[in-house]
């Protein structure tokens, strides 16, 4: 009878450790998962928006997307599926409506667009109205505007096609730099000149 005893005590205590030891696997598991690995961004975020003012409170830009990445070390943000606003500067009213599949802020400022970009003026009067690239870079804090893919852009009474593109969007001037193919409407840059006329 003791030796039975012993033996369903040692088979207890077995499964006791056995057990305690699953657990333990498991505890330090957790702890990996929460010990931030190199290369790992430092914030993700889902769902989120962020509004940038300039010292003078007036508003820069606003961002919001499906996801956001910060990258402390390297000051890095990614964004998927961004909608970022630009702000006029004297009116701080959103001027510019930009759209992508992927995008990236870095320390300089400078924010990278890729996938199905979409640049879009939220001023009807403005010359140039939409750009819709693969790749866009915009300075933030000059909105200079460059790429070297494939650009349509329009604006009124014009659209035009090419390879490359540098522009700013204070200026509402963009230059395509190479195989550009452009199509002119003479009546809508006449009426556009005329209306910007009687503001003066």
């Amino acid at each position: 009878m003791n030796k039975r005893i012993t033996a369903l005590l040692l088979v207890i205590v077995a499964t006791l450790l056995g057990w305690m030891q699953y657990q333990a696997k498991d505890e330090t598991n957790g702890l990996d998962n929460l010990i931030k690995k190199e290369g790992m961004p430092d914030y993700i975020g889902n769902r989120m928006s962020t509004s940038v003012f300039d010292l003078e409170g007036k508003p820069e830009y606003y961002a919001e997307a499906e996801e956001i990445k910060r990258y402390e070390e390297s000051e890095k943000t990614e964004f998927i599926n961004p909608l970022v606003n630009l702000f006029d500067k004297l009116t701080a009213l959103k001027q510019w409506k930009l759209s992508a599949d992927h995008a990236e802020i870095n320390a300089e400022r400078i924010l990278t667009l890729s996938g199905n970009v979409t640049l879009q003026a939220l001023e009807p009067t403005s010359k140039l109205q939409r750009i819709e690239t693969d790749h866009l870079s915009v300075n933030l804090t000059t909105q200079d505007v460059f790429t070297d893919s494939e650009v349509k852009s329009q604006g009124l009474g014009f659209t035009t096609s090419g390879i490359g593109l540098k522009g700013n969007l204070k200026q509402q001037v963009a230059t395509l730099l190479k195989d550009v193919k452009s199509y002119i409407e003479p009546t809508v840059i006449k009426a556009a000149n005329e209306q910007e006329k009687e503001k003066q």
